[in-house]
C-alpha cells in the first residue's frame, strides 16, 4: 500500500484555529476557566481527551489525535520573531507550543494510516526538524490516554535516550500535563528509564494495581539486537536507528511480537538522521529503501535522482518545515528553501575542505541518499561520487556497459557474447531478491595490434574473493575489476573496461569466468590469497602464469607483514589497506582532462558501476565492501607494474656508455 504522498501540495489556511487549547493557555496562564469539580470542567476534558484520541477538524482541515496533543499539550523550544522599536525582526529562542506545519501534518498523518492499515514506517531525516520532540509527544499522549498501553523507546546507546535524549523530552511533557491538566495520574513505577502510570489500593487484604497503568519504557540495545523480544508495545521507537548495526535484526525479532494473526497490535517507527557520525546506515537503508518487505507504509521515491516509480519510506527533507521559508498557516516554500539551501552548499563547497562539505550535505540533505552518506572514516570525496551516482543513475549511464557471458572459440580462444538475460548487481548493499550470480559487464573490448594480440600488461585484473561455496551469509561477493593502464598505444586509459561482481553456485564458476576474463585481455590477476581458491583452481587448470606475484612494493617498512608471505596474490593487513585508501583516493581526483567550461574531468567521473560508486560513497573501516577491496587491489597492482617499468628503465640507463660519460 502506497502512503500519503510526498510531494501531494497541499495548501492550508486559518491553521492557527487547530490549536485552541494552546492558544487558551498561552492568554491566560491556564487551559479553562471551569472550576474543578464541575460539569463543565469535566465536560471541557473529556472533549479534549477525544481531540488528543481520535483528532479534531477545524476550517476543513483534520488532524490526528497525535498531532492534536502536539499541538496543544507539548511546549517547546522553538524559534518566534521578534520586532524591535527600530522596526527590525530578529528571531529568538522560546518556551511556547508547536506552530502547523504541512510537514508535520505529513508525518502523523502517515502514522495514523500506518495503524489503520497495519504496517510500521521508517523515517529518514535531516537534522533539527524536532522529531524527538514529536516522538516524546506521541509517547505522553499514550501514556495518558491509551489505557494499559506499552510504549517503547529502543537505541543503540543509552545517551540517546536520557540527557538531551528522547525519553527526557517525554518526561518534560509529563511534567506539563501533571501540572496543567486534569488528566494527572500518579506512577506506579518512576524511574530513570521506566515511568508506569497508576496507583495500588487494598482490596480485600490484597494490593491491586488500578490507574490507566499506561507505561514509557526506554532500553539500551547496545550489541544485544534480541533485547526487544517480547516486547509487545501499541509505540515503539527506534531511537538514532543509524547509529547501531544490530537495527534490522532487533526490527525482525519486534516484528513478531506486534503481530496477531493477520492485525497489527501497534506501530514501529525507526528514525535516521542524515551526518549521525559513526553511524552504520546498513540496516536503516534496506527498511528504509525496500518498506515492503518489512510491513512498513511505503511512498513514491521522487527525492533520489533515477528513483521514480521505486517506493522507500518516509523522507523529511531539509527544505521542507525550513525557518524562515513557512508561511503563517505553515506552508513550507520548498522553491526558496531549496534556492537557499543551495546557496549555503556553495558556499561549504568553496572552503575547499571536502569533509566539511559531505558532513553539511549529509546534515541538511535534499534527498535520501545524501541522508545516508557515510562521512566519519571515509576518505574519498564523498560528495563528488554521490552527484556522479546521481548522474550516472538518473542518465542510465550504468547501460553503456555491455552485460554477457564469455566462452571459448572454434580455435579455444575466449570470445565475449552479450546476453540480454544476465543481471549484473547493480546495487549496494544487494538484496535478497537480485540474482547473485552477477554477471560480466564490458565498457570497452581488449586492445588488439597489427598482429592481432593484446598487449602483455596492458591490462591488469584485481580481484577481491569470497569464502566458501555454500553458506548462510552470502553477504561477501566476489569482485573483479579490469582496468586498462596508463600508455601511448590506446586511448583513453586508465580507466575500468571491465567488472565481473556476483556469487555463483560455485567457486569452480566463479573462478572459471574469471580466468577467461584474464585471458580475454592478456592480463595477471591481482588478487586477496586469503580466500577463495585462487592458487588451488589456477593449479589444477595449469593457470599459474595468469595469477600475479606479491608485490615487491609491499616489502617496504611500513607495509610489511611479519607473518605472511605468500607466493601469489596480496596478503591484506590493516597497514596496507590504510595505504589502499590512499591509493584509491589519488585515483579517484586524478585529473583526466579540463572541458570548454572550465569543468575538472577527474578519474570518478569515468565510474559507471552504480554498486561501485555506492560502495565508496558509504566505505568506512568496518562494513563489507568488496569492490572498494578489489580497486584497492588494483591500485597496489598498476603501482607495482609501473614501479618495474621504471626500475628497468633506469638500470637500462645505467648500463648504457652514454650516460655514463665523465663530463670534464
Amino acid at each position: 500500500m502506497s502512503g500519503v504522498s510526498e510531494h501531494k501540495e497541499e495548501i492550508f489556511r486559518g491553521t492557527k484555529g487547530l490549536a485552541p487549547a494552546a492558544a487558551l493557555y498561552l492568554e491566560n496562564g491556564y487551559y479553562t476557566n471551569a472550576l474543578p469539580g464541575t460539569k463543565s470542567y469535566y465536560d471541557y476534558w473529556d472533549e479534549e481527551r477525544k481531540r488528543c484520541v481520535y483528532g479534531f477538524t477545524y476550517n476543513d482541515i483534520t488532524i490526528t489525535g497525535n498531532h492534536y496533543f502536539y499541538l496543544n499539550y507539548c511546549p517547546i523550544d522553538r524559534s518566534v520573531d521578534e520586532e524591535l522599536p527600530d522596526g527590525t525582526i530578529i528571531a529568538r529562542r522560546e518556551r511556547t507550543f508547536p506552530a502547523f506545519y504541512d510537514g508535520d501534518w505529513k508525518y502523523f498523518t502517515a502514522i495514523d494510516n500506518c495503524r489503520k492499515t497495519n504496517k510500521h514506517m521508517t523515517v529518514l531525516k535531516s537534522r533539527r526538524k524536532g522529531y524527538s520532540y514529536k516522538a516524546a509527544a506521541m509517547l505522553a499522549r499514550n501514556y495518558f490516554h491509551i489505557r494499559n498501553s506499552k510504549n517503547y523507546v529502543f537505541a543503540g546507546q543509552k545517551e540517546y535516550l536520557i540527557g538531551d535524549g528522547l525519553l527526557s523530552k517525554a518526561w518534560e511533557i509529563l511534567s506539563f500535563v501533571d501540572d496543567n491538566t486534569a488528566w494527572t495520574q500518579p506512577r506506579l513505577t518512576d524511574r530513570e528509564m521506566n515511568k508506569m502510570s497508576g496507583y495500588k489500593k487494598n482490596v480485600n487484604g490484597a494490593l491491586v494495581q488500578l490507574g490507566m497503568k499506561s507505561q514509557i519504557m526506554g532500553v539500551s540495545l547496545k550489541d544485544d539486537p534480541d533485547k526487544v523480544r517480547g516486547k509487545a508495545g501499541e509505540l515503539i521507537f527506534f531511537e538514532e536507528a543509524g547509529s547501531f548495526p544490530g537495527l534490522l535484526k532487533a526490527w525482525e525479532v519486534a516484528m513478531p511480537t506486534m503481530r496477531q494473526g493477520n492485525k497489527t497490535l501497534g506501530t514501529m517507527i525507526a528514525f535516521g538522521t542524515g551526518g549521525t557520525k559513526g553511524a552504520d546506515f546498513s540496516g536503516m537503508e534496506e527498511l528504509f529503501y525496500n518498506p515492503d518487505a518489512y510491513d512498513c507504509l511505503s511512498f513514491e521515491n521522487v527525492w533520489d535522482d533515477g528513483a521514480r516509480g521505486t517506493t522507500c519510506g518516509h523522507f523529511v527533507p531539509i527544505y521542507e518545515n525550513l525557518e524562515g521559508f513557512i508561511d503563517e498557516d505553515g506552508n513550507s516554500d520548498a522553491q526558496l528553501a531549496i534556492e537557499f539551501e543551495q546557496g549555503n552548499r556553495n558556499k561549504k563547497k568553496g572552503t575547499n575542505d571536502p569533509k566539511a562539505f559531505d558532513q553539511y550535505i549529509a546534515e541538511h540533505p535534499m534527498c535520501p541518499a545524501e541522508a545516508t552518506l557515510q562521512v566519519s572514516g571515509n576518505l574519498f570525496d564523498i560528495g563528488s561520487l554521490q552527484e556522479q551516482y546521481n548522474k550516472v543513475k538518473a542518465n542510465k549511464l550504468h547501460t553503456i556497459g555491455t552485460a554477457g557471458r564469455l566462452y571459448y572459440g572454434k580455435n579455444n580462444d575466449i570470445k565475449f557474447e552479450p546476453d540480454g538475460d544476465a543481471r549484473p548487481i547493480l546495487r549496494y548493499p544487494h538484496r535478497k531478491e537480485d540474482n547473485l550470480a552477477g554477471a560480466i559487464v564490458l565498457y570497452e573490448g581488449p586492445y588488439k595490434n597489427r598482429e592481432g594480440q593484446t598487449p602483455h600488461n596492458l591490462y591488469v585484473i584485481c580481484h577481491d574473493p569470497y569464502g566458501q561455496n555454500q553458506s548462510a551469509d552470502s553477504s561477501s561477493l566476489g569482485a573483479a575489476y579490469v582496468i586498462k593502464r596508463v600508455n601511448n598505444i590506446s586511448k583513453p586509459d586508465d580507466l575500468i573496461v571491465a567488472s565481473y561482481v556476483g556469487r555463483p553456485h560455485t567457486q569452480d564458476e566463479y573462478n572459471k569466468n574469471l580466468f577467461m576474463l584474464a585471458d580475454y585481455f592478456n592480463a595477471k590477476i591481482g588478487f586477496e590469497n586469503d580466500r577463495g581458491a585462487v592458487i588451488q583452481y589456477a593449479k589444477q587448470h595449469r593457470k599459474l602464469h595468469k595469477l600475479q606475484e606479491e608485490f615487491e612494493m609491499l616489502d617496504k617498512k611500513d607495509l610489511r607483514s611479519k607473518t605472511v608471505k605468500r607466493q601469489y596474490g596480496m596478503h591484506t593487513t590493516e597497514a596496507r589497506k590504510r595505504q589502499g585508501e590512499l591509493y584509491i583516493r589519488d585515483w579517484l581526483n586524478a585529473v583526466r582532462s579540463v572541458e570548454e567550461d572550465g569543468k575538472t574531468i577527474l578519474n570518478l567521473h569515468k565510474i559507471y558501476d552504480l554498486a561501485l560508486l555506492q560502495e565508496l560513497i558509504k566505505f568506512n573501516t568496518k562494513g563489507n565492501f568488496d569492490r572498494v577491496m578489489a580497486l584497492m587491489i588494483g591500485m597496489y597492482h598498476t603501482r607495482e607494474l609501473y614501479n618495474a617499468e621504471v626500475k628497468e628503465i633506469l638500470e637500462d640507463n645505467a648500463s648504457n656508455d652514454w650516460f655514463n660519460q665523465n663530463y670534464h
